[in-house]
């Protein structure tokens, strides 16, 4: 089976600048299962466009968003539909996680798989009884 997992955008940040645990989110982007939402996507593409400008950051977008993705799999989308957004709400409203972020942790909550992430703003997420996996702890 498939590495299914959702990508937030601190692990593709991570992955693009080649930071500590980079090459689990590059093998994701591989071989296994990516799933994202657009509003991660979108703090992606906001991120890269203030560091690197308009260019880098459409470069990423449209490689993300492709069908078909020179060596690795197409990320698969979740809709931003009634369930999710008011999971990402709910998730929200507990505080500790940016808007953005409760998305990722709602799309995992929905998937029923981790969020793949660094960031440990995502403890509130995992306090809440999303499935977290952290870059570089892998078991």
């Amino acid at each position: 089976m498939a590495d299914r997992v959702v990508l937030d955008a601190h692990a593709l940040l991570t992955f693009l600048s080649e930071e500590p645990g980079w090459a689990e989110v590059a093998e994701i982007l591989r071989t296994g299962e990516p799933w994202m939402t657009l509003v991660n996507l979108g703090e992606v593409a906001y991120i890269l466009e203030r560091v690197f400008g308009v260019v880098a950051a459409g470069e990423v977008w449209v490689n993300l968003r492709a069908e078909s993705r020179p060596g690795g799999v197409p990320v698969r989308w979740i809709d931003i539909d009634d369930t999710l957004v008011r999971r990402a709400a709910t998730i929200k409203a507990r505080g500790g996680l940016s808007y953005a972020d409760a998305f990722a942790a709602g799309a995992a909550s929905v998937l029923d798989c981790p969020v793949l992430t660094g960031d440990t703003e995502f403890r509130v997420a995992e306090e809440l009884g999303v499935m977290v996996r952290w870059l570089g702890h892998r078991v």
